[in-house]
């Protein structure tokens, strides 16, 4: 299994890959953990992370400024992608 450095930051963190388009809104009905097809062990490392994220409100907010941010990223590309096929 993976294990986590507690003291490792954001900047080291490895994401996983999105299970898929954060834009259907039928991928917020249940959490990612269901929803993936990732092995037991990515599993059991997400499970890790969300427990050490619930004790420490720092590192919730930054994670939670990290999925901010890619949420915006992912905004921006696809307004991009709409306005170069409008063209």
């Amino acid at each position: 299994m993976t294990q986590l450095d507690p003291k490792a930051g954001v900047e080291q963190a490895t994401f996983l890959a999105p299970s898929g388009s954060v834009s259907n809104p039928a991928g917020f009905v249940a959490p990612a953990i269901v929803q993936s097809n990732h092995t037991l062990e990515v599993k059991q490392m997400m499970a890790q992370v969300a427990v050490k994220l619930a004790h420490n409100p720092m590192a919730m907010a930054e994670f939670c400024d990290r999925i901010h941010q890619l949420l915006c990223d992912d905004i921006q590309t696809q307004q991009e992608r709409a306005c170069g096929r409008r063209h």
